[in-house]
Formats: C-alpha cells, sequence, structure tokens
C-alpha cells in the first residue's frame, strides 16, 4: 500500500481506450497523488494534443511523463511511441511507459525497438506508480 506522499502536480499524459481501465488509472494516480493528470481514449488523440504543444517554452509543464496502452482503436500504443520517440521528435526526452495486458516477449522487444522507458503489464497500479516516480525524477535530473 502506498504510504503518504506528497502532491505531485507535473502533467500525466495517459492513452486508454478501455472506459473501466481509464478510471482506474485515473483513481490509482490520483490517490497516488499525481493530480494532473490528461486522459486520451485512443493514441490518436494524446498525438494531436502533443502535436498542439506550443514549440516554445518549457515542454515539461506541458507534459512529463506517458502512459500508454498498446490495443487502441485510430492509433495504436506501438505506433503513438515511435511517433513520440522518432530521432527527430521533440518529444523524444518525454518518458513513455506501455502499460499492457498484452506484453509478450515479442511485444515487449518491438516496444523497446520504438524507444518506450518502460512496459508494465495490467493491472499492476502500484508498481506502475514506483516506475512513474522513478522515470520522473530521472527525467528532472537530466533537464532540471
Amino acid at each position: 500500500q502506498l504510504g503518504p506522499r506528497e502532491r505531485n502536480d507535473k502533467p500525466i499524459w495517459v492513452a486508454e481506450d478501455s472506459v473501466l481501465l481509464s478510471k482506474m488509472i485515473e483513481d490509482s494516480l490520483r490517490k497516488a497523488n499525481y493530480v494532473n493528470l490528461h486522459m486520451f481514449s485512443n493514441g490518436l488523440e494524446l498525438w494531436e494534443a502533443l502535436s498542439a504543444v506550443p514549440q516554445n517554452g518549457d515542454l515539461t509543464r506541458d507534459v512529463a511523463l506517458i502512459i500508454t496502452d498498446i490495443e487502441m482503436p485510430q492509433m495504436d500504443g506501438h505506433r503513438l511511441t515511435k511517433l513520440v520517440k522518432e530521432s527527430t521528435s521533440r518529444f523524444k526526452e518525454i518518458p513513455l511507459i506501455i502499460f499492457s495486458s498484452l506484453i509478450s516477449e515479442e511485444m515487449r522487444l518491438k516496444g523497446r525497438d520504438l524507444g518506450a522507458d518502460e512496459q508494465l503489464t495490467k493491472p499492476e497500479i502500484g508498481h506502475l506508480v514506483d516506475v512513474m516516480d522513478h522515470l520522473l525524477l530521472q527525467y528532472e535530473q537530466t533537464h532540471g
């Protein structure tokens, strides 16, 4: 069980098409004191919102970490990961976690090749929070 935690207002973006899981993730992250959550019902919605983030200014004020499912309508999580992590992308430094019930060995390799920072199997929410804490801390230290 998560002990008392400081409020974390870093913007966390989540792409998840299942209404039920989306709610579960949102509730769990709020319990872990992540209060600035942006929920998207598929990868395309998240990508369009990300693409609309102003070019200038501090990107981390808009999005500090992305969590994505793999199987979603319109744009799946692998395509989203590829777009975010492409070498020419201004978003490639944003930590990205693939959170899916579909993580086989083959999927893990694919996710890694696409540049995902971490891949976790649903529904390990406690573990997800630990990994988020770690990636956000790392990101802060390197991009202060």
